[in-house]
């Protein structure tokens, strides 16, 4: 795609980031971008909104995708947007309000391009030392929303609005088809979700991730997090609330809109 274009759709999330105004889709139909000017673009934007990591601080990222033997999606999230549970947020920060549930792993060690061709595509599973419960806030800066092209969506960090982080435990087989997971607002139960995630084991992207990670940065430090896709779908939500989830026999994790 000219580099015309590619400045102006980068302009426009920019711009709807910083006004809290939703950008208007329809100027790009059928946008066709590689994955290399995706990621391209959600770097470019990162800078513009100056959310730069510390040298060498562990970041946090979305993955996606649709089965397991498809190419899969990721989006560096900004620390800035990035809390521990219990989460506070605040509505007016957000243009919708949507929220996923899910499960998070956390990088035990600094991996390189060394490492990747030592080990780490052969099992990547063993790279992890911890997982926890996230919640997940969806948000979009496109007036389309889900309607929106997904090249579009991708490049808005996978509509990623913020994450929530529960508490860390230790990495331990699970059996991903029984796991039950609960979300619930306001204290009612909403939802009881069970062997919900669309891709059974939700480590099956960790290759592509570590692949994806030192490609475009080199390495991808100790501590760094990759959050696995949602158990319940997206909920939405009206306005101010008190979401709480909870993995059996994992953990849990909160978040107060307010």
């Amino acid at each position: 795609m000219q580099n015309d274009t590619l400045n102006a759709i980068s302009a426009a999330i920019v711009a709807a980031r910083r006004s809290g105004v939703p950008a208007d889709e329809t100027r790009w139909p059928g946008a066709q971008l590689t994955p290399d000017e995706i990621y391209m673009l959600q770097e470019k934007i990162a800078a513009e909104l100056g959310w730069t990591d510390e040298p060498e601080a562990p970041t946090f990222w979305k993955g996606g995708g649709p089965s397991v033997t498809s190419i899969a999606t990721f989006a560096k999230l900004p620390a800035p947007w990035v809390q521990p549970s219990p989460g506070r947020l605040e509505v007016k920060d957000f243009n919708r309000l949507a929220i996923e549930i899910e499960v998070a792993f956390r990088l035990a060690r600094d991996i390189s391009a060394v490492d990747l061709a030592a080990r780490a595509v052969h099992d990547p599973a063993a790279l992890f030392d911890a997982m926890a419960v996230t919640i997940e806030l969806v948000d979009f800066r496109w007036k389309g929303e889900q309607s929106a092209p997904s090249v579009l969506r991708q490049i808005d960090l996978q509509s990623n609005g913020a994450l929530v982080v529960g508490d860390w435990t230790p990495l331990k087989t699970v059996d991903w088809a029984k796991q039950v997971a609960l979300l619930s607002v306001d204290g009612k139960q909403i939802g009881r979700y069970e062997g919900a995630h669309v891709c059974g084991d939700p480590l099956w992207m960790a290759s592509q991730w570590l692949q994806h990670g030192v490609a475009r940065h080199d390495q991808l430090t100790a501590g760094s997090v990759l959050t696995t896709g949602s158990w319940c779908g997206m909920v939405w939500l009206d306005g101010p609330a008190e979401v709480k989830a909870t993995f059996e026999g994992i953990g849990e994790a909160s978040l107060t809109l307010v």
